[in-house]
């Protein structure tokens, strides 16, 4: 019986769309975190991982390599990945990739979820449709880097459908389900508590008991609290306490953040019509924004603008990190995939639909496929810990070439350190003062951060890695 695209049976089943995109997503799961974009974000997080795992197992003191001789303790999103990481290290050995493992399988439950809560209120083709855009939008890639955002979005929106249901069963194992799976969820990317928001509709329903109502208000203020305490008390608290409180970008005044996005207004749009699900999918997007307008489909349009506004608040508060860091808009996708699918449910003529699916999701997937290789200078970071093992040991303060407080070099090295500039480090005043704070030795990585020369005894020298002892 074929329900949605006039396609077969499985096909029309997202189930296996979801385990589809899966298995494609498997491919060079075990690579190193070297991709292109944002190797610097997962060897952050991998790091605090890795130090649950060999330092201290501590989760409400995450600790990175980089705070020269310091503890490496700092405030950070709540290290719930990071954990389950150091979980699974406990098991079977500690394994870079199993973050992305973790995450993939957490965005494919999520995918699922969010598909069964459209389908609940608005039927089977706007979920066939939404269920697809997502699956091939930014969430595509995102969904096997071992950042958060995905993986909390995800822990959210399994969390808004436990949240509903218990609103109709009254059942409060789920409630308590809803609180634990959105806490976390908020608590991994603050940011995700945009989705929420959209619990503000099912609250206005005169069938559900106002009991129930209740109890969700007080679940969710509870989740606020939480978070409020992690973000606004114990970050800046363990950012003071140990010295590192440059290292998580906690966001800028209101004011700020708009001056900024006024200088810079066209590569922030560009981040709106084109990251989320490319030009085909804007396209897409803004054509079934009409289509729901024209029907009155309000309830639909509500569900989209709630969270969308929430987010413009979050991305003032960024100011303009979104145009090097496109994992922020991330949020809105969700939001975005289900209006678009909703609205391209009003097309009758259903093979159009399905082109219209099937050009989006070309272009989506083309646009992303490259995050799915390594190349040089990067790859040669794997070897980097073998070639520090032979000139020092393992519990050596080093100081490597980089972007301030870029983790990735350090993580390879599998060290604790400093990170600078070539300036800085041809300063002699720095080297005194990290040599001061026990630093041994330098590594200059040549084809990542440049080539240059420092007159002191050379230990190593490649063509990627060039490595100093400090007199």
């Amino acid at each position: 019986m074929n329900k949605v695209l006039s396609l077969p049976t499985l096909v029309s089943d997202i189930r296996f769309w979801i385990v589809l995109f899966f298995l494609l997503r498997l491919y060079g799961i075990t690579f190193p975190p070297l991709e292109v974009g944002h190797n610097w974000r997962q060897t952050d997080g991998l790091m605090i991982a890795r130090n649950f795992y060999e330092r201290d197992a501590n989760i409400f003191y995450p600790r990175v390599d980089v705070g020269g001789e310091k503890t490496g303790i700092v405030g950070s999103e709540f290290p719930i990945l990071n954990y389950i990481i150091y979980v699974f290290a406990l098991v079977f050995g500690y394994e870079h990739w199993y973050g992305r493992l973790i995450v993939l399988l957490s965005s494919c439950i999520g995918t699922y979820f969010f598909h069964k809560l459209i389908l609940k209120y608005f039927g089977e083709q706007p979920a066939f449709n939404g269920t697809v855009i997502l699956l091939v939008s930014l969430w595509f890639s995102y969904s096997r880097k071992i950042i958060p955002d995905v993986f909390a979005l995800s822990l959210c929106l399994v969390g808004i459908y436990q949240a509903v249901t218990y609103l109709e069963s009254g059942k409060f194992w789920k409630l308590l389900l809803c609180f634990l799976l959105c806490a976390l969820g908020c608590l991994a990317k603050i940011s995700a508590a945009t989705l929420l928001t959209v619990l503000f509709f099912p609250l206005l329903s005169r069938s559900i008991p106002l009991s129930r109502k209740i109890l969700l208000s007080f679940a969710s203020g509870g989740i606020l609290l939480v978070v409020c305490w992690w973000y606004f008390i114990w970050v800046p608290y363990l950012n003071e306490t140990y010295g590192l409180g440059d290292h998580f970008f906690m966001g800028l005044p209101l004011k700020e953040g708009i001056r900024r996005i006024l200088e810079s207004w066209p590569p922030m749009l560009k981040r709106f019509y084109d990251t989320p699900m490319k030009y085909t999918g804007f396209a897409a997007f803004l054509f079934a924004i009409i289509l729901l307008v024209r029907n009155r489909q309000w309830l639909a349009v509500g569900i989209f603008l709630l969270p969308f506004c929430s987010f413009l608040i979050i991305l003032v508060k960024t100011g303009t990190s979104v145009i090097g860091d496109t994992y922020y808009v991330l949020t809105i996708i969700p939001p975005m995939a289900f209006v678009t699918g909703y609205g391209l449910s009003y097309i009758g003529n259903k093979r159009l639909v399905a082109f219209i699916l099937l050009v989006v999701s070309v272009e989506n997937i083309a646009a992303q496929i490259y995050d799915f290789r390594i190349r040089e200078p990067f790859r040669s970071l794997q070897n980097l810990e073998g070639i520090m093992d032979q000139v020092s040991q393992r519990d050596d303060l080093i100081l490597t070439t980089g972007l301030t407080h870029d983790p990735t070099v350090m993580y390879f090295a599998h060290r604790r350190g400093w990170v600078a500039s070539e300036q800085m480090i041809k300063d002699s005043s720095f080297i005194a003062t990290v040599r001061g704070h026990g630093c041994k030795y330098i590594l200059i990585t040549k084809k990542h951060y440049g080539d240059f020369t420092l007159d002191m005894p050379v230990l190593h020298d490649s063509e990627y890695f060039k490595i100093y002892r400090l007199n």
